[in-house]
């Protein structure tokens, strides 16, 4: 079972810990984004916080050309159409879309503050 405090806690940590801007890959092409861009998104991410809560989310199985629900920990919602959680099964954080009253898998994973960025 996930303990939910401590979920909370370890993203309040890493948002508080997040480096603005981070280290950039040195393969990477193309301009860097702001400080102020990063800065941003954090206090948005900070306001997106939410005490944790276990849901079911969606994920489209193209092995077997369904959808599949699995659990997750909602940890960050912007109140509009994106959530951050922690897939339970998968043990990674993941952007989710909402529509139709579920979340749907983005298949974009990671850390929580960039996963969250990735919006």
């Amino acid at each position: 079972m996930i303990d939910l405090a401590k979920l909370r806690a370890d993203i309040q940590q890493e948002v508080s810990e997040y480096p603005v801007p981070p280290p950039r890959d040195p393969a990477a092409v193309g301009s860097a984004l702001s400080v102020e861009w990063f800065e941003q998104g954090l206090a948005e991410m900070r306001e997106a916080l939410v005490d944790p809560y276990v849901t079911d989310a969606v994920w489209f199985d193209h092995l077997t050309q369904q959808r599949v629900s699995r659990p997750v920990a909602v940890v960050a919602d912007d109140q509009g159409a994106h959530v951050v959680a922690l897939d339970l099964e998968g043990d990674e954080f993941e952007l989710f879309f909402r529509s139709d009253d579920a979340l749907h898998s983005m298949n974009v994973r990671g850390d929580a503050v960039g996963c969250f960025l990735a919006r």
